[in-house]
């Protein structure tokens, strides 16, 4: 089969699915254990500290992106239905309980948080592409057909077999695109120098409500007004992107009236 395109490891198919995703969370942490140390004043056991509540933090993140998605399709199905994740359930779920758990089991003085949470949110971009990669090559979170030369055919064996021998939009890479970008931007644009959470907030949830539109694979609804050959619109997605939107909007203003009333008092 396609997504498998790793040879047998003790007689196990290995899915570069889940090579990807281990290679974005590997790449994650050596990118946040970095700049945690080089940028941010951390020594290396306070890092190492930080680093094991994120990887607690990944498995609430899997959990509630498995929950998030549960319940969008039992609304739209009328009766439990599990079984997919969802991206954004799992990133809403993951910084809450990173929160949490900081809040919790670190206890050392200089918990900027603020800090702390765009290296973090910065080094999720990162996985996440890697990851998007990972969802091309098992065929899933796939686009609606196209005849435009971006369009590609997923072979038998894919998720994406909804649509055999069907021209799709590859929208897993264009994501993965996008995030790349975004990392970079992250990284290198002065003016988001320490407001890279709220940055995040704002261009994904913008990049997410738009791709959604191209989105084929089946995305569930709530509350649904617009309906195609393909999906009810917006989907669940597009609400929590709205929702990520208007949380960054309010921390970049919130952040500006601090710096105001800093200034005002010097």
């Amino acid at each position: 089969m396609y997504p498998y395109l790793l040879p047998d490891v003790f007689g196990y198919n290995v899915p570069m699915y889940d090579v990807l995703i281990m290679i974005g969370i590997f790449a994650m942490l050596v990118y946040t254990a970095r700049r945690f140390e080089k940028n941010d004043g951390y020594t290396r056991k306070q890092t190492n500290r930080i680093l094991l509540l994120i990887v607690a933090s990944l498995l609430f993140a899997l959990l509630t992106s498995y929950l998030f998605d549960g319940l969008f399709h039992t609304i739209a199905e009328g009766e439990p239905t599990f079984g997919s994740v969802t991206f954004i359930g799992g990133l809403i779920g993951g910084l809450v309980a990173f929160v949490i758990l900081m809040k919790y089991f670190y206890k050392e003085e200089n918990k900027d948080m603020r800090k702390i949470l765009n290296t973090v949110i910065t080094g999720v971009v990162l996985a996440h592409a890697f990851g998007r990669i990972g969802c091309f090559a098992a065929g899933c979170c796939f686009g609606i057909p196209t005849d435009s030369f971006l369009g590609v055919v997923f072979p038998q064996g894919h998720a994406a077999e909804a649509f055999p021998g069907i021209a799709i939009f590859p929208t897993q890479l264009f994501e993965s695109a996008f995030l790349f970008i975004l990392f970079f931007l992250l990284n290198k644009v002065k003016s988001f120098k320490y407001i890279e959470l709220e940055v995040y907030l704002v261009a994904y949830g913008t990049w997410r409500f738009l791709v959604e539109f191209i989105r084929g694979d089946d995305r569930g609804t709530l509350f649904g007004f617009i309906t195609t050959q393909y999906n009810v619109f917006p989907t669940p997605s597009q609400y929590l992107s709205l929702l990520m939107i208007i949380f960054g909007v309010y921390l970049i203003i919130k952040r500006k009236k601090a710096d105001k009333k800093a200034e005002a008092i010097l």
